[in-house]
């Protein structure tokens, strides 16, 4: 790993997809849906039509996920372990669907705090008039104090992602951890941009950032 100047008085924004979980739960709910209602291709069009976040709403009416199958990457789970010993607020800001992602959440609660995050779903939805983080997080037996994902009206992607977070935290006040191309709006205004699974194109196209490669693809 990488050697650079970390600042753990900011949070840590993690992302799901192929940085926290080594597939893509798009894909996977997809293939899911389909392989049990093959019929369903034909409405995709449609639902896509009204928006990737309504495509996302669909397949996860139609398929649940089992937290404790996902393919976890060790790596990305004890980068993020070490930053909440040293302070930081750990945010899972994905693309995927919000009840994916308050699954996964779920997953890396402990039983003593298991309705941290859960019950207060509705206060943490960052679509929320004003959003709030897990209060005494340093009790907090969760891997993460809070969650940002889609719904059926907005995917929080790329551009999207960028803006939520920027308004939440400030330009160049939260580190990001992600994976894609569709992540360098993100990086482009976060302190650090902390690459997963990078890609070459990924790392020659975030050359002028201030990056920490944690991985590089095979």
């Amino acid at each position: 790993m990488e050697r650079v100047r970390v600042n753990n008085n900011i949070p840590l924004i993690v992302d799901l997809d192929h940085t926290l979980i080594n597939t893509d739960l798009l894909y996977e709910s997809s293939m899911a849906v389909l392989k049990k209602s093959p019929w369903l291709i034909f409405l995709f069009p449609f639902w896509f039509a009204k928006g990737k976040g309504y495509l996302k709403e669909q397949l996860v009416k139609r398929f649940s996920i089992d937290t404790r199958t996902l393919p976890y990457i060790q790596e990305t789970i004890d980068y993020i372990t070490e930053r909440k010993k040293q302070g930081s607020l750990i945010i899972l800001a994905t693309a995927s669907h919000k009840d994916y992602a308050f699954e996964v959440a779920k997953h890396f609660q402990t039983q003593k705090n298991n309705e941290t995050i859960i019950d207060n779903k509705q206060n943490l939805d960052f679509f929320a008039s004003s959003t709030q983080t897990v209060k005494n997080k340093s009790i907090n037996g969760s891997l993460f104090d809070d969650v940002m994902a889609s719904n059926a009206d907005y995917n929080l992607s790329s551009h999207n992602k960028a803006q939520k977070l920027v308004e939440r935290f400030g330009k160049k006040q939260f580190d990001y951890m992600g994976d894609h191309m569709r992540d360098i709006p993100v990086w482009e205004v976060a302190n650090l941009s902390i690459l997963v699974n990078a890609s070459d194109r990924v790392i020659k196209n975030t050359q002028h950032l201030n990056t920490l490669i944690l991985s590089r693809k095979n």
